[in-house]
């Protein structure tokens, strides 16, 4: 009897040690789901905000289509203005090729007109005052104050200055219960709102404004802006001119493609649309390349996913591979053979073979690709500064002399290019530079640039410098400052090699006559946003191109009269 006790108190034990661990395993499950409906909710909340937005983007989009035919309808139309003298009252005809301008077009207008311009237009509105007899047949307004002031924001929609603000302001407050009309006093309301907003960008255009940005003349060259492409909804970090194209890509995931011609036929005031969009990327694209050779142009890209992405325009075909484990920050395309370069914050740079014109052939007769030749690499160079690991490549430049192919490459951490041999895949060569105090080892180089017809390599940093290597002297023969803010992107000009261009997070762009060390000229190019300006540059025969982190690509007419 006392055995059998004893085994029954030894069962209440191990159910009672039970009980507790599986209270404790459901607890912990609890925590994890509890954990997981809030991540669910979360998401939840998310994606109702994001179908939110984009619900009020298209309402939005919605309400502005009847405004927007309204102001096309009133262009067409002919107006009879009531101009008052000091004799009397008389009528006089508008003429009919006057247009109605919107306010998207205000800040076009400002750029196109100078200075002197501007303040004697708003001399002369200070000293005339103009009425409206006639608007539309549906719309009738017996007070002639309210005739004049629909005339008016019709006018301040180019320029107004603040008097004639306050005063329309004023007029509308006092008459406002005299009109007979609904629908006058939304479109008075609406006319008003118009003219504060184009007030407020037409004083502060007016009073920054020290010279045209049209058209900036230094020295002995002129730089105007030819246009602007706005397409992208984040940075711009790569242009590339190829063939008939102009090529851009974007922090916002895209990769777009612009014809030539329709760039060269654009004005201020053109709002051009890319030809074709590429959407193969779901994470930020930071740099790209590309190959040429007739008729087909092949395009790289890569960014944050490390990933790297080709593109054939002529057949719209996509290959993609993945080759480093982290961020890719440069490609680098060889400029005869069919060999690309990659470097990488894993901590490597990496040479491929790219999808070359013959592998093209065998896929349009297969209709397929072998891509274990694109996802091997043909070399692997690490630099490894010391026992803590690998230096990480922040740009990198193919140097090719005669039969001699090497390649060079600059670190973040590190205060030394690399000279690599790509048929033995080992450093050759090293080249030190020096820093100041004041910027630590904040130095890092972010373009490097390698022509035949010139001495030097030309490589933009951190520290607001550009400098100039001497292969062989392995040394930094000349320095150059200019920039206030880190050096982005360096480009030689088509014309003449022996300009370069700098571009800069201060949002400038300068040109300089590198056998004298000069600065020929300095241009604003770009705003900052978020401490950020410029990306990018490139160039053709005829445009420069500019891409910055507000997400436009501007365009700028270049003549070469050195």
């Amino acid at each position: 009897m006392q055995n059998f006790n004893n085994v029954i108190d030894f069962l209440k034990g191990e159910v009672l040690d039970r009980e507790e661990e599986w209270k404790k395993e459901r607890l912990e499950y609890q925590t994890a789901i509890m954990e997981l409906k809030g991540q669910l909710e979360e998401q939840r909340n998310l994606n109702k905000q994001l179908i939110d937005r984009l619900d009020k983007l298209e309402q939005f989009k919605v309400s502005l289509k009847p405004i927007a035919d309204n102001l096309k309808l009133q262009t067409k139309k002919k107006f009879h203005h009531r101009v008052k003298s000091d004799n009397g009252t008389f009528f006089k005809n508008e003429m009919n090729e006057q247009k109605l301008i919107t306010q998207p077009n205000i800040e076009k207008i400002l750029q196109k007109d100078k200075k002197p311009l501007l303040q004697n237009f708003l001399k002369e509105l200070k000293n005339e005052d103009f009425q409206e007899d006639q608007v539309q047949n549906q719309i009738q307004i017996h007070s002639p104050i309210n005739l004049q002031l629909l005339q008016s924001a019709k006018i301040n929609q180019i320029l107004i200055n603040q008097n004639t603000y306050n005063t329309c302001s004023q007029r509308q407050k006092h008459h406002h219960q005299r009109s007979n009309s609904n629908g006058a006093s939304e479109l008075l309301n609406f006319a008003l709102q118009r003219k504060k907003q184009t007030l407020e960008t037409s004083q502060n255009e007016l009073n920054s404004m020290s010279m045209t940005e049209r058209e900036i003349i230094v020295g002995k060259e002129i730089f105007s802006t030819k246009g602007q492409l706005r397409s992208h909804l984040d940075g711009v970090r790569s242009i590339l001119f190829q063939n008939n194209y102009i090529v851009t890509s974007s922090e916002d995931c895209t990769i777009k493609l612009w014809n030539l011609n329709d760039v060269q036929q654009m004005n201020a005031q053109t709002h051009l649309e890319p030809i074709q969009t590429i959407r193969q990327h779901d994470r930020p694209i930071f740099t790209m390349t590309s190959y040429f050779k007739s008729p087909q142009i092949h395009l790289y890209s890569a960014g944050v996913d490390g990933t790297i992405r080709t593109y054939i325009v002529s057949t719209n075909q996509y290959f993609s591979w993945r080759a480093h484990t982290d961020v890719i920050w440069s490609l680098k395309h060889h400029p005869h053979d069919q060999r690309l370069l990659s470097s990488s914050a894993d901590g490597s740079v990496k040479m491929w073979k790219s999808l070359g014109v013959c592998y093209q052939h065998d896929l349009i007769r297969k209709g397929n690709l072998n891509l274990e030749m694109l996802q091997n690499p043909l070399a692997n160079f690490t630099f490894k500064k010391s026992m803590t690991g690998l230096s990480i490549p922040t740009a990198i430049e193919w140097i090719c002399k005669g039969f001699n192919e090497n390649i060079i490459c600059g670190y973040s951490d590190t205060l030394t290019f690399i000279v690599y041999d790509v048929t033995t895949v080992k450093a050759i060569q090293q080249i030190r530079f020096d820093i100041d105090n004041q910027f630590n080892s904040f130095a890092q180089p972010n373009r490097i640039l390698f022509n035949n017809e010139l001495k030097y390599i030309v490589s933009g940093h951190d520290d607001h410098k550009i400098r100039f290597l001497d292969l062989n002297s392995s040394k930094v023969c000349k320095t150059l400052i200019g920039h206030t803010d880190a050096v982005t992107d360096l480009c030689l000009f088509s014309k003449n090699v022996y300009q370069l261009a700098s571009v800069s997070h201060d949002g400038s762009m300068r040109t300089w006559d590198i056998r004298k060390f000069q600065c020929l000229h300095e241009i604003p190019a770009h705003k900052q946003k978020y401490d950020e300006g410029i990306y990018t540059i490139a160039s053709n025969n005829q445009f420069v191109a500019t891409g910055g982190a507000d997400g436009i690509v501007k365009i700028f007419n270049y003549q070469d009269v050195i």
